[in-house]
């Protein structure tokens, strides 16, 4: 939210932002001057230390003020998840058992852990696993041999924060003597 207080001051306000003494962006062209104004920052601004806003009357240019100091605009951190294993040239036997393994920053929440075979979902191998970076996998003996599996970590709360593995791994059928 931007405030301000004003007096005597007839209609509307606008809003600028000025970014090292010059005008970045208005943001808003007239609004009621009611000492609050709600904005929403848009990602494509610039990064920078050096913003201030000005709020001005709509009706005289002369009557404003703007922020004693300087402001610093950043970026929200974005959520990640990266799958570390398998994560491609790995060769796993039907039966046996490894840790599937990932990191993640800025992920609330559990995952979800997909195996995919050429593709397409072969399995939910957990709907609901603790975003702790491990799962024990016991490979199914039930699945077919193959070189095209992935592996997909993806946020519960957010389904468009995910990783593959990067390349295939292989699941191999070793029959027992």
């Amino acid at each position: 939210d931007i405030s301000w207080a004003s007096s005597d001051v007839s209609g509307n306000i606008k809003i600028e932002l000025y970014q090292d003494a010059s005008v970045y962006q208005t943001i808003v062209e007239s609004t009621d001057d009611d000492g609050s104004y709600s904005w929403t920052i848009p990602d494509s601004y610039d990064e920078d230390s050096n913003y201030k806003v000005k709020v001005s009357s709509v009706s005289d240019g002369s009557v404003y003020d703007d922020s004693d100091n300087n402001f610093t605009l950043t970026s929200a951190p974005q959520p990640t998840i990266t799958v570390t294993s398998p994560n491609g040239g790995e060769d796993w036997e039907l039966g046996s058992t490894h840790d599937i393994t990932w990191t993640s920053s800025d992920v609330s929440g559990n995952v979800y852990i997909f195996l995919y075979k050429s593709g397409s979902v072969e399995e939910t191998l957990s709907a609901d696993e603790s975003n702790d970076g491990s799962y024990s996998w016991t490979v199914s003996s039930d699945l077919d041999a193959g070189t095209d599996y992935r592996v997909r970590i993806s946020s519960v709360s957010d389904g468009s924060v995910y990783d593959d593995s990067d390349n295939n791994f292989t699941l191999t059928f070793v029959p027992q003597p």
